[in-house]
């Protein structure tokens, strides 16, 4: 009985125990828990901010020695820590501490995660508690390309910057800023408000000092949906390329539509033949000529744009011709592009040969570049004294004379038949090779062809020759003659075979008569 009393003491102190251990002197919980932003997005920071609260019925203060912010690994059975925060003072009963745990989520979408405290108390009992918090992270922060294809030293040049908002809400007070390189005209441009889900392109410029491949990073700034400024960095690569200054200058006789066509050559025989010429406008060239009017083109054929670009009229010697004066050609020329301005130059008569100067600003050096310019009326061509025969079988036989109307020397003339539905070039004289012409010489040109005398209505005749730097094309159309008088003479043989008919009749009758005569005597 003896035996029996002291095991039920012993275990009423056993159960007594236990009851003691089961009732911590602290008594501590995640009171709240609040995430910052209210829209997170991926790869941007995300505060969880977590209230811990110590019990006004703990009967020991805590040390708290940690908050975490975990999230379940279940394939692998543990937990894994996303942040923590660490060693962030004492408790006593009834107190509260606000702590902020920092974190960057890579992945949008919903991250089920929990709250984990753990506490301290005087007799170094530790206890741990937990609470649950859902984080739903949005799509990252605004995506931004950049496109620099033609980056050249020196030169400011154009960077495009795609920027898309790939969020649920619209992005206000968006700013790009180019940080390296760190010169160009346009390194910052802002959007107002970049809508949910859109895309849109800003134009911005560099000016690289080393050719090569190198890095362009920007500064992306923006205000969130909850009304923070969020900043991140882009960075990528681009190539530039060395500068290239190759600027030409091209001088010709205005063809009166600010038109550099042929350089001033004059298209005389499609008027005179009624045909058409290659050339534009070709009796507006003469008369541009005239009143003394010649376009200047300026091309751009490097890889950067060039600025503020001024045509200057000059003397042979250089010297500026105050008559004609300074004329703006554009304030910016692209690569690739050219301009043309017209130029009076009626007020310069008596200078015979001026030199146009195109002065341009290229990467922040002033430059030069010049083409002369001679008064001198240019070459021209002109058919005259044209005999055209057609026989019955469609045989055409042509004859003209072809002159240099102009004030040069042409070289490299080809005068040939053009073959068109009705019209064939035929053997021995298909083209004819007639060489150089002075100004005021000529040459006599002849031609063979074959035609379809029942369709045909004109023959065309091409004519080729060169100029100065320019190699000219004219062509003109010759009227055939009405098919009843295709007979193997020319428009109007017809009379003429008659009147030799006549005449040949005539003589027979005279002879006749004088022989008779004689014989009578």
């Amino acid at each position: 009985m003896a035996i029996l009393t002291i095991v039920v003491l012993l275990l009423l102190t056993v159960f007594a125990s236990g009851v003691a251990i089961g009732v911590p002197a602290a008594r501590v919980a995640v009171s709240d828990a609040t995430v910052t932003p209210a829209t997170p997005t991926a790869g941007a920071p995300t505060t969880v901010t977590a209230t811990v609260r110590l019990s006004g019925g703990s009967t020991s203060a805590v040390t708290l020695d940690r908050v975490e912010l975990v999230s379940s690994d279940d394939d692998n059975f543990r937990d894994d820590v996303v942040a923590r925060a660490t060693d962030l003072g004492s408790l006593s009963a009834g107190e509260t501490l606000t702590v902020p745990i920092t974190a960057t989520f890579d992945t949008p979408g919903e991250h089920d995660l929990r709250i984990r405290a753990t506490v301290t108390d005087a007799d170094n009992d530790e206890t741990t508690v937990t609470r649950p918090i859902s984080v739903i992270v949005e799509q990252g922060v605004p995506q931004v390309s950049f496109d620099a294809p033609n980056a050249v030293v020196g030169a400011d040049s154009s960077v495009q910057a795609t920027v898309s908002n790939p969020t649920n809400a619209a992005l206000r007070n968006l700013s790009v800023r180019i940080m390296t390189p760190e010169t160009g005209e346009r390194s910052v441009r802002e959007i107002p408000v970049l809508a949910a889900g859109t895309t849109t392109t800003l134009n911005l410029s560099v000016q690289p000092r080393q050719p090569g491949q190198q890095q362009l990073t920007a500064d992306i700034s923006y205000l969130t949906p909850s009304g923070t400024v969020q900043t991140v960095d882009e960075t990528e690569l681009m190539r530039v390329k060395p500068l290239a200054n190759d600027v030409g200058v091209r001088v010709s006789r205005s063809t009166g539509n600010n038109q550099n066509n042929a350089g001033g050559v004059a298209g005389g025989i499609g008027g005179i033949l009624g045909g058409q010429s290659d050339l534009q406008a070709g009796g507006s060239q003469q008369d541009g000529a005239e009143q003394g009017e010649v376009d200047v083109t300026v091309s751009n054929f490097g890889n950067a744009p060039i600025d503020s670009v001024v045509v200057i009229p000059q003397t042979a010697n250089g010297t500026i011709v105050t008559e004609i004066g300074r004329v703006i050609v554009d304030e910016t020329l692209s690569p690739g592009t050219a301009s043309t301005v017209t130029v009076d130059t009626a007020q310069a008569e008596q200078i015979g040969q001026l030199r146009f100067a195109a002065a341009y600003e290229l990467a922040g050096e002033r430059h030069t570049v010049s083409a002369k310019f001679n008064r001198q009326t240019p070459g021209a061509v002109d058919l005259t004294g044209v005999d055209l025969s057609v026989k019955s079988n469609g045989s055409v036989d042509l004859r003209s004379n072809l002159a240099n109307t102009g004030g040069s020397e042409i070289s490299g003339v080809v005068v040939q038949v053009v073959s068109s539905e009705y019209v064939t070039p035929e053997y021995p004289r298909r083209s004819y090779f007639v060489g150089t012409l002075g100004s005021s010489e000529f040459a006599p040109v002849e031609l063979t062809a074959s035609v379809d005398v029942q369709n045909a209505t004109e023959v065309p005749v091409r004519i080729q020759y060169t100029v100065g730097a320019d190699r000219v094309v004219e062509t003109t159309t010759i009227s055939l003659p009405p098919n009843d008088e295709t007979d193997g003479t020319t428009p109007g043989g017809g009379e003429v075979g008659v009147i030799l008919s006549v005449l040949l009749v005539g003589a027979v009758i005279v002879i006749s008569g004088v022989f008779i005569m004689r014989r009578r005597e």
